[in-house]
């Protein structure tokens, strides 16, 4: 009887602790999916140059990710900086630090200034990702760039030493890696992959912000502060031109001279006022341009799927 009793014991002792093991190894392997993750941030800034690449510059817009369909989506803006007058190429992949996996990767979208690109099937645990964009010239201005720096080292002078260049001697495609951490990336359940138009949509609406957003800089600030600095330069030059009865004959040139250096800030803000005024324009021209763009793709979009909608039409007016 003692031994059974003994048994027990032991069998309740042993069970005790297996039971804390597998708890502290579960709070050991998902402890970062509940606790404050203290780790330094490795994410890409927003809306700030990304440099690295030959012919582009690029931008972080957008970085998104729905968990129900496991989808990223990032937003990046390209500028031509370059002098080729082909423009380049970009490949992508997507990989995980920690694991080093790599993921699906699609440019959904792409315009003059702007990519879209997918990650399919990324985890719920992700951490942080990688994508890595590579910049692909064309190979004939590649060819061309090798046989100057040929002729400018004085390496080869005949057509037919140029023609034994190889692929493998050009230059390599540039690579910038732009990083996504979980803690910076926008949880978004609606994120789909959507139509061109939508995306061009997308690409014109985001356009009409950065615009707005210039127009409102240049009204509720550039030229109110051009305008207060006129006003503060005038009253200087009131105070000054009444001292000129009470000074000395150098002092009154000192004083003239101040006056007309006030007076010709005067004129430059007055040049900056007018030609802020003109950007105004020229930006609501766009801003008027770009809203026409998008209303005739929201209307054009409706209409090539009226076939398929058997309710009554929206109003299109």
């Amino acid at each position: 009887m003692k031994n059974t009793l003994n048994r027990s014991k032991e069998n309740k002792v042993y069970l005790s602790v297996i039971v804390t093991l597998i708890i502290l190894f579960a709070v050991f392997f998902t402890s970062k999916s509940w606790m404050y993750d203290d780790s330094v941030i490795a994410q890409t800034a927003y809306n700030e140059d990304i440099k690295g690449l030959d012919q582009t510059t690029l931008k972080l817009i957008n970085w998104s990710y729905n968990p129900e369909n496991q989808l990223m989506e990032i937003k990046l803006e390209k500028k031509h900086k370059g002098g080729d007058e082909i423009e380049p190429t970009f490949s992508l992949e997507a990989k995980a630090k920690e694991s080093k996996e790599t993921y699906a990767t699609e440019k959904v979208y792409e315009s003059d200034d702007v990519m879209v690109i997918h990650i399919e099937e990324v985890p719920h645990d992700y951490r942080v990702i990688g994508l890595f964009v590579n910049e692909h010239r064309d190979e004939k201005i590649l060819q061309q760039q090798a046989y100057m720096e040929q002729e400018l080292n004085g390496e080869y002078t005949d057509d037919v030493a140029k023609k034994n260049i190889k692929k493998s001697d050009l230059s390599k495609p540039k690579q910038v890696i732009i990083v996504g951490d979980y803690r910076e990336i926008e949880e978004d359940r609606s994120l789909i992959v959507k139509s061109d138009e939508a995306y061009q949509q997308d690409n014109i609406e985001l356009e009409m912000n950065r615009i707005q957003q210039e127009i409102i800089t240049i009204m509720d600030d550039n030229i109110p502060l051009q305008k207060e600095l006129i006003a503060k330069l005038q009253k200087e030059i009131y105070d000054l031109t009444g001292n000129l009865t009470y000074q000395t004959d150098n002092e009154k040139v000192e004083t003239e001279k101040e006056i007309e250096q006030k007076e010709d800030a005067i004129q430059n803000a007055k040049k900056k006022i007018e030609s802020d005024k003109e950007r105004l324009k020229d930006l609501r021209d766009q801003y008027h341009n770009r809203e026409k763009k998008r209303d005739r793709l929201m209307h054009d979009e409706p209409q090539n799927n009226w076939n398929k909608w058997d309710g009554p039409k929206p109003d299109m007016k």
